[in-house]
């Protein structure tokens, strides 16, 4: 994992939410929400202060020809650390004019097998015409984690439009009282919250995650 060096000016800027940083900025720590970022949307930002892990970029983004996949991590993730123990998200947001956005609105993420495998699960799809649509989708892990290896509850959520957004959040199973008997009903809640960001339309808190710590 690399080491990422935080200015101390913007370790202390870092602690509201970054309504100004629309960019992501791997010398910036993030908390609360992101305001337009890439001047396209609003994201959902899980409890506590994110760090950037990984940042991938292509294009220009008032072309419309672009697209960003970001990871972002716990601020206390460790140059040394697996990230596989930490809760971490995922953010793509693929401009109007790309070819990642094109050819992203031809399936669905959702169908794939990993989410179709598992013994617990919830899965969405609400399509709104040719390439247009919403999908959610969520896969409880065992206590022995997946045939991957992975320790960590997953949570995916894609809006296409006129531009794609995709909002993936990894939960660390020991951290959370999840199971099957409330996994859909947290499923239900976490979404919500994701698509009123996204969408700008109602209250995205995920202060509620903190009914389900272990």
């Amino acid at each position: 994992m690399k080491n990422i060096i935080i200015p101390t000016f913007a370790l202390l800027l870092s602690f509201t939410s970054y309504s100004a940083a629309e960019e992501f900025n791997e010398n910036l720590l993030y908390t609360g929400s992101i305001s337009s970022a890439y001047n396209q949307v609003d994201l959902p930002m899980l409890p506590g202060n994110w760090k950037i892990y990984d940042l991938e970029k292509s294009g220009s983004v008032p072309s419309g020809n672009f697209y960003v996949f970001a990871t972002l991590v716990p601020q206390d993730t460790g140059p040394n650390d697996n990230a596989v123990y930490f809760d971490n998200m995922n953010f793509g947001i693929l401009g109007s004019k790309s070819e990642e956005t094109d050819y992203r609105r031809t399936f669905f993420g959702c169908d794939s097998g990993f989410y179709s495998a598992a013994p617990t699960k919830t899965k969405n799809i609400v399509t709104r015409g040719s390439g247009n649509f919403e999908e959610t989708c969520s896969v409880a892990v065992n206590e022995a984690g997946d045939v991957a290896g992975n320790l960590s509850n997953q949570f995916y959520y894609t809006d296409c439009g006129e531009v794609c957004v995709e909002v993936s959040f990894s939960l660390y199973r020991e951290n959370y009282n999840l199971n099957a008997d409330n996994f859909a009903e947290f499923s239900e809640k976490l979404f919500a919250a994701i698509r009123n960001t996204v969408s700008g339309s109602g209250d995205g808190s995920m202060e509620f995650l903190s009914d389900y710590k272990s």
